[in-house]
């Protein structure tokens, strides 16, 4: 069965009490989306009866065996904006123009579970009222009525209170993520990673009391990926840039926030500060130092929730973040600290005579991608390089994952602009003395194959008459979106 329920202002979510039974805590949902929604929100298509598989797996394993009785099926609810109008007699979703899919905004299940009914959802950050920033994400698949839309975005839940808790949460919206935008990652239900946290099968689920760092590592290793703990140690700046740096790159983090018993997922980045030079001078910068905010997935707030460093409406902020794991596929080797050092002594002392001007000061960003996307980059930007360096990196046998560093002067950074580039080799190992591939600048390139033997290939050329672009994230903010390399920085 589907309802529609139009939404001409925020007080009309609270129709969703007539329409659903207590068992999906309706006042507390259209609570949630009265001060949550954006604008552009414009009807709810509710869909009863809906068989969600994270549901089912907590409903076999936990829910099934309770004294209260729980419901099987689930409420999904649909968002749309104004373009689209439902007929009940023959069950057709109509676009007044433009295809049906460029007007959806994403779904939200309901769980029959009495409390924390907020289930599986994915939903555009258009959706999100006053959101502004950049997320990591995917595309989901939803099947509606005969018809095969997509969203564009992260998963997000809120914790059940008993099977499930935060950190089991924050790995689940990570894996889930993993198997929606990597065909080679498995899907893992709720079921599955409240089960991977443990050494032993206990044979059912029960009630979670919580999960420590080292049992979210073996949920993210059982899931076959390769989890990195970073845990801040002196250098809480350092400790910030090499997390930003792995969120740019397009890998969530799960954080751990110890004071406040706490464990979210960390997706993308408030907007970047491209034309003030952050705080007091001094001889470098990284580009973290221009970025105030994270953006978050916590299961007892909003999805696509923004931290800041300084003062925040929120109970925590970036500076409770004290470790997080990143989980990494089996070819990257290489992790961000040693990158972040790297970088600084490359500033410093240069490589072959190329190294940051003289007397400017340098702005360090420093990303991980892929040999596909950066020779798409150079060959989509040809005009910008010089034949050279174009036929030296074409031909150069890369791994799959690479580092990459990009140093930019003041100006230049508010020009989106790049003095110079690094690549490395992301399976190079810590006793490597020079991980690098490639360094170029506007005048001359170094490159090192690698997979052979031989000394570093130097070539000059004529200076390049247009100035080195800074190469994209691996980040994407609009809805309906695929999620690729090509999103413009800032």
């Amino acid at each position: 069965m589907y309802t529609w329920l139009p939404i001409h202002s925020p007080g009309d979510f609270r129709r969703l009490s007539d329409l659903l039974t207590s068992a999906y805590a309706p006042a507390e949902v259209a609570s949630f989306l009265e001060e949550r929604v954006a604008p552009r929100c414009a009807a709810v298509l509710i869909e009863f009866g809906y068989v969600d598989k994270d549901h089912r797996s907590t409903y076999y394993n936990f829910y099934s065996k309770k004294g209260l009785r729980y419901d099987p099926f689930c409420v999904r609810l649909h968002f749309f904006d104004g373009e689209v109008e439902f007929r009940e007699e023959t069950l057709e979703l109509i676009a007044r123009r433009g295809g049906l899919a460029s007007h959806y905004m994403g779904f939200m299940v309901l769980r029959p579970t009495w409390i924390a009914t907020i289930g599986r959802t994915v939903v555009s950050t258009s959706l999100v009222n006053g959101f502004e920033g950049k997320i990591i994400g995917a595309s989901h698949k939803v099947h509606l009525l005969g018809n095969r839309l997509e969203v564009w975005g992260f998963p997000w839940m809120y914790q059940h209170r008993d099977i499930a808790v935060c950190a089991h949460v924050a790995c689940w919206a990570i894996l889930r993520h993993y198997s929606e935008r990597y065909a080679n990652y498995a899907e893992y239900l709720t079921h599955d990673v409240t089960r991977m946290a443990y050494a032993f099968d206990p044979g059912g689920l029960v009630p979670s009391q919580g999960l420590t760092l080292f049992h979210a590592e073996r949920v993210f290793a059982a899931a076959r990926t390769y989890p990195v703990i970073v845990g801040q140690r002196d250098n809480a700046p350092a400790f910030y840039r090499q997390l930003l740096a792995y969120v740019e790159s397009g890998f969530p983090v799960f954080a751990a926030l110890p004071e406040q018993r706490h464990a979210i997922a960390v997706i993308g980045r408030g907007p970047i500060r491209d034309q003030s030079r952050p705080g007091d001078a001094l001889p470098l910068y990284f580009s973290a130092d221009f970025t105030d905010e994270l953006v978050v997935i916590d299961d007892n707030l909003p999805p696509y929730q923004r931290i800041s460093h300084g003062a925040h409406s929120i109970p925590y902020g970036i500076d409770a973040i004290r470790a997080f794991i990143v989980p990494l596929p089996d070819k990257v080797h290489y992790p961000a600290e040693a990158v972040d050092e790297f970088a600084l002594d490359l500033v410093d002392k240069g490589y072959f005579g190329i190294r940051a001007p003289a007397g400017e000061t340098p702005i360090i960003r420093y990303f991980l991608t892929t040999a596909a996307a950066l020779t798409h980059f150079i060959a989509a930007n040809r005009s910008q390089f010089a034949q050279p360096l174009v036929s030296a990196a074409l031909r150069l046998t890369l791994t799959q994952f690479l580092w990459v560093i990009e140093v930019s002067t003041e100006e230049q950074w508010k020009q989106h602009h790049v003095s110079f580039r690094a690549v490395l080799d992301a399976t190079a190992s810590l006793t490597d003395t020079n991980p690098l591939f490639l360094i170029h600048n506007e005048r001359r390139v170094v490159v090192i194959n690698r997979s052979g033997a031989g000394t570093p290939l130097e070539l000059d050329y004529s200076p390049l008459p247009a100035p080195l672009a800074r190469m994209p994230g691996n980040l994407e903010s609009r809805p309906l979106a695929h999620h690729t390399i090509g999103e413009s920085d800032g």
